[in-house]
């Protein structure tokens, strides 16, 4: 992997001391100077290889070796540049940053334009429900080791519809089309309430209901702040045993799927869907791309628009926590903050990403973008948008 100016940068900021340490280098003191060891790089007897811990570089007083900690690495690892910046990241849980180029509000607002262009997918409205009922999904990535007591998993099949004021106001506003949120309610399970408001189903990855939030929406698609969102636990309260403990988890973690429901493009419930929905639908394999939003509407929507990613949401910003992300240690990760005048929620974010790996074997890097803190305009982040924001945003000229 290709690791960008600002993720070495990160890396080089790493005590030489610490590296070594970690290559299982027996250090002897030198003072505030740094250490020293005996040296790999030929047959020595005495330590004879000094590391400057204000420097960040070694070097043999009798051979001549030296370098900074990525050639001690590489040396000591045999391995090549890249394989030493992956070491150091998953050995020090360091969280790469997303270095989004100069260019990529363009090419990301192209790709908002195509996906305007896209024809409406050949959905039928008499169909819609029956093919939302026929999703289901197997269980893929780790166990969650705590138990839960899951809700009754029919009440989201009673739920299901596109019938509430966000479905329509995703319509109406532009975002998507009638096909593609017929597509997106049946990829999240979209339930509606009585009163109109959209139920966001938080399901795992062993399909297990943790809960369900209800928000309620205008038609522009933005949220009624006169409606507070009612939690589904709290309305069943009277129903559920005492010692019931809510455990959150990420809206969109039951798309893990094992490699073998491959074969539900082979199954008759789904005839009418096309081989791209279905294929949008259900994320196969173990190292998918996994993209974390804030907001569960940005989530529905870009899942539609970037579909190389299965996009999750935390639900907001305080609900963000490390121990959401322990399902997702197989996966490759990466988070999009929203957007604020002072980094608030970019370095929270960060904060949270920092925790998580140094509690969880992740595979891969942790990654954040920072495509809005450097392409946001000072109004967009007075506003704290989003990235769903910034790319339906006609940008000032």
């Amino acid at each position: 992997m290709k690791y960008d100016d600002l993720t070495i940068q990160k890396l080089r900021e790493l005590s030489i001391l610490e590296v070594a340490d970690k290559l299982g280098f027996k250090l002897k003191g030198l003072g505030d100077e740094g250490r020293k060891a005996l040296c790999p790089y030929h047959d020595d007897k005495h330590p004879s290889l000094h590391f400057s811990k204000k420097k960040g570089i070694f070097k043999c007083f009798v051979c001549g070796a030296k370098g900074d900690l990525f050639k001690l690495v590489m040396d000591d690892r045999n391995c090549t540049f890249p394989e030493a910046c992956e070491w150091l990241i998953n050995e020090f849980h360091v969280v790469v940053i997303d270095n989004c180029p100069a260019d990529c509000s363009a090419t990301l607002r192209s790709s908002v334009e195509e996906m305007k262009e896209i024809k409406e997918m050949s959905l039928s409205e008499n169909a819609t429900r029956s093919q939302i009922s026929a999703i289901s999904f197997i269980s893929a990535g780790p166990k969650i080791t705590s138990a839960i007591c899951p809700l009754p998993s029919d009440i989201v099949q009673r739920s299901l519809s596109v019938d509430s004021v966000f479905c329509q106001s995703v319509v109406s506003a532009g975002y998507l089309s009638q096909g593609q949120i017929v597509s997106a309610a049946n990829r999240y399970r979209l339930g509606s309430s009585k009163e109109g408001g959209v139920i966001f189903w938080e399901i795992d990855a062993q399909q297990q209901v943790h809960t369900g939030k209800i928000m309620y929406y205008q038609s522009d698609c933005h949220r009624d702040k006169q409606h507070t969102p009612t939690w589904v636990h709290s309305l069943m309260k009277s129903q559920l045993p005492a010692d019931y403990e809510l455990q959150h988890c990420l809206f969109g973690l039951h798309l893990l799927c094992p490699a073998e429901m491959k074969e539900i493009k082979e199954m008759s419930p789904l005839e009418n869907a096309t081989r791209s929905q279905i294929s949008a639908i259900s994320a196969i394999s173990a190292g998918q791309k996994i993209a974390i939003v804030e907001s569960e509407k940005t989530a529905v929507i870009l899942s539609e628009i970037v579909k190389d990613f299965i996009w999750m949401s935390c639900g907001g910003l305080q609900m963000f926590k490390p121990e959401l992300l322990a399902p997702l240690v197989n996966h490759k990760v990466v988070v999009f903050p929203d957007t604020d005048e002072t980094g608030e929620a970019y370095n929270a974010w960060l904060t949270v990403l920092q925790q998580a790996a140094k509690l969880y074997p992740f595979k891969h890097p942790l990654r954040i973008s920072n495509l809005l803190e450097f392409h946001a305009t000072p109004e967009q982040k007075q506003r704290k948008i989003d990235i769903v924001d910034f790319l339906f945003e006609v940008p000032q000229i």
